[in-house]
C-alpha cells in the first residue's frame, strides 16, 4: 500500500485533513506525505510520512493547545505563541512575524545535535547570539550542517523562529551546564563592515554600526550592529521567557565579560555569550542591564 493511500484511508478512519500538516492544501499526495514526515521528525516520531494513530494524537494534542491559546486570546492578529512541550507561551509580537516548528511547511532545517528531555525541563538561563550569517535561514542550516542548535533565530525584518522545543536542551553555548538548563537565540548579524551592500541591496537596509563596544573587557573593532526592529524582537522575547518560563529580569555580574556564575549553570537570568565562554566575543555592545531595566 502506498504512503498516499494509507494517509487517505487513515484520515477517513480519524477524520484528520491534508491541511493540518500543509496549510491549504487538501490532495493526499507525495507533497503531503513529506510534509508528515518533516512533522515526525521534528517531534521525535519515527518519520515515515504515515499518519497513523501515533501521528494522529500528536497532532491532535498541538491542535487542542492552539485552540486553548485562542480561548485565552492569545493568539490574534498582535500576537503569537512560542512552545515548551505542550505549553503554549504568549509572545507579544506581530504574529507574522512569529515562526515555529510546529507551523505546517515549517521550511526551516532542524538540526539532530540537542539533548531530548522527557519531563519537564527545568529552565533557569537565556543566552544571546549573533550568527555571523546573512539571515536566519543561513544560520539554520550552519548549525543543521555543523550538528550544533538553538531556541530561536531573529532575522533581519525582527522575524523570531523556534527551531526547536523549549523542552530540548540545544547546544549552543559551548558550555554544557548552560545548555543543560539555558536557552539561546542567534540574532541574524553578518559582523564583517564588507557585508554592508548585501544588506543594501537585498531591501534591508544599511545596518547601524557598532564602535567601542567591549567584550572580554576589550574593545572590539567596528562591526555591522543589530537593526532596531531586531533588538524590539528580541524584548519581546525576553519578555516571553521571563512570563513563560520564569527567567528572572537579571544580568551576569560582570558585565562586559567572562562570568563565573553565569558560566556555572546555576545563574538565572539573562546573559551575552561571553558571559560563560572566554572564547566569545559575542554579543558585544548589548547592553542586557538596560534592555532589562525597560522590562522591568
Amino acid at each position: 500500500m502506498s504512503a498516499e493511500t494509507y494517509n487517505k484511508n487513515q484520515a477517513k478512519r480519524f477524520g484528520w485533513k491534508p491541511d493540518w500538516f500543509l496549510a491549504g492544501h487538501v490532495e493526499f499526495d507525495a507533497k503531503l506525505t513529506e510534509a508528515i514526515t518533516q512533522f515526525q521528525s521534528t517531534r521525535g516520531l519515527t518519520a515515515d510520512g504515515l499518519c497513523g494513530p501515533g501521528t494522529y494524537r500528536v497532532v491532535v494534542a498541538e491542535r487542542e493547545a492552539l485552540e486553548d491559546a485562542k480561548d485565552l486570546g492569545w493568539i490574534s492578529d498582535d500576537s503569537d505563541v512560542l512552545w515548551w512541550g505542550e505549553k503554549a507561551i504568549k509572545i507579544d509580537w506581530p504574529a507574522d512575524k512569529v515562526h515555529t516548528f510546529k507551523d505546517a511547511g515549517f521550511p526551516y532545517p532542524v538540526s539532530k545535535g540537542l539533548t531530548k528531555y522527557s519531563s519537564k525541563r527545568d529552565i533557569k538561563s537565556f543566552v544571546t547570539h549573533w550568527d555571523v550569517c546573512l539571515n536566519s535561514m543561513s544560520c539554520a542550516k550552519v548549525l543543521a550542517k555543523r550538528n550544533v542548535s538553538v531556541h530561536f533565530c531573529i532575522d533581519n525584518d525582527g522575524t523570531i523562529i523556534q527551531l526547536h522545543d523549549l523542552n530540548d536542551a540545544c547546544w549552543h553555548a559551548g558550555n554544557s551546564k548552560v545548555n543543560k538548563s539555558g536557552v539561546g537565540v542567534e540574532i541574524a548579524n553578518a559582523f564583517y563592515l564588507k557585508y554592508q551592500s548585501w544588506y543594501k541591496r537585498n531591501g534591508f537596509g544599511e545596518r547601524p554600526i557598532m564602535s567601542g563596544a567591549l567584550a572580554q573587557n576589550r574593545k572590539v573593532e567596528d562591526f555591522t550592529w543589530f537593526y532596531p526592529v531586531q533588538i524590539e524582537a528580541l524584548k519581546a522575547l525576553y519578555k516571553a521567557m521571563h512570563e513563560g518560563c520564569g527567567i528572572p529580569l537579571e544580568a551576569p555580574a560582570e558585565k562586559w565579560a567572562y562570568d563565573s556564575h553565569a558560566a556555572s549553570g546555576k545563574f538565572e537570568g539573562f546573559m551575552n555569550h561571553f558571559h560563560c565562554s572566554t572564547k566569545k566575543i559575542d554579543c558585544a555592545g548589548l547592553d542586557i542591564e538596560e534592555i532589562l531595566k525597560e522590562l522591568k
